[in-house]
């Protein structure tokens, strides 16, 4: 190798080893933080469980990949409904059923480097249990954060009569709980509680999922839209082939154009995090957590 060869060598190694470390860097600097998660689970009369989630999620960085606009929050599965935002950081709540099963918050407004935002709200969580002769097991994995620490979680899970769990009781003596310190990303916990047959006959047959209703809504609003194009036309072919009335009514007509704004603006968005949360006692195993999320599944054909 000639000396030229030798130092366009080390130079293409050195732009190598410098791109190798600010991509190090840059990896190692994580986006947000979990300050504190809590989780409230009451189980229902037939099974079902409403689930109260309130997140404080601080804003690291607001520059490499813009402000926080929206979070996706990981759920057990598509059975869901009643979602309710219980804050007024959250602007509108859905299901979001890209890579998993989640919930998606759409924020008040964009969140910066060093803010806080408080995200409070609650969902009515079906098809949850693995059910056997001896009574009802439920197994709950929390979303987890592939790329975001979590200073608190803490679990609460309603005491019922008769039932058996590994956590602990709380002070009071009504919920059972679980406190988890600085999980670091990709960090998960587990919450069992089992329900005996001989207290509990449990039947969530709750069929509607989610993202089925999501999708006949859609369908039926193309086939509403399309329909009322065709009318639309049909009325302004007629209109064209009728005498003309010269007055005002023509001006200033209801079937009008469409009226576009000429200032539009376009709303930067970016999603961060999720997990996904596992409830299922058998052999259901998440594929991943955060941005990648979690395979959709039916909990009641693990």
């Amino acid at each position: 190798m000639n000396r030229y060869k030798r130092n366009l060598f080390g130079i293409l190694l050195g732009i190598v080893l410098l791109l190798s470390m600010d991509t190090a860097v840059s990896a190692a600097k994580p986006l947000d933080e979990i300050e504190k998660e809590t989780i409230w689970l009451n189980v229902q009369s037939n099974g079902s469980v409403h689930i109260i989630y309130e997140i404080d999620w601080k804003v690291l960085d607001s520059t490499t990949d813009g402000p926080l606009t929206w979070v996706k929050i990981g759920i057990p599965n598509e059975y869901v409904e009643e979602m309710t935002p219980l804050s007024g950081s959250i602007e509108k709540m859905d299901y979001y059923g890209s890579g998993g099963d989640y919930v998606r918050l759409d924020l008040n407004r964009e969140y910066h480097a060093g803010e806080t935002v408080k995200m409070k709200f609650a969902i009515l969580q079906h098809r949850m249990y693995e059910e056997s002769a001896d009574g009802y097991q439920y197994h709950f994995t929390p979303g987890w954060f592939d790329d975001i620490a979590v200073k608190e979680l803490l679990i609460f899970w309603k005491y019922g009569k008769d039932t058996i769990s590994g956590m602990q009781m709380d002070a009071v003596g009504e919920n059972y709980f679980a406190y988890h310190q600085n999980l670091q990303p990709g960090g998960r916990v587990d919450a069992e509680v089992f329900y005996p047959a001989g207290t509990y006959q449990f039947n969530d047959d709750y069929k509607k999922s989610v993202s089925s209703v999501s999708s006949f809504i859609r369908i039926a609003a193309i086939f509403t839209g399309v329909f009322g194009l065709i009318i639309y036309a049909v009325i302004l072919y007629a209109g064209r082939n009728k005498k003309e009335i010269k007055d005002s009514y023509k001006q200033n007509r209801g079937l009008g154009s469409v009226y576009v704004s000429s200032s539009g603006h376009r709303r930067h968005i970016y999603g961060r995090g999720g997990g996904c949360a596992c409830a299922c006692a058998c052999a259901c195993a998440c594929a991943g957590g955060g941005r990648a999320g979690c395979s959709r599944k039916d909990f009641y054909k693990c």
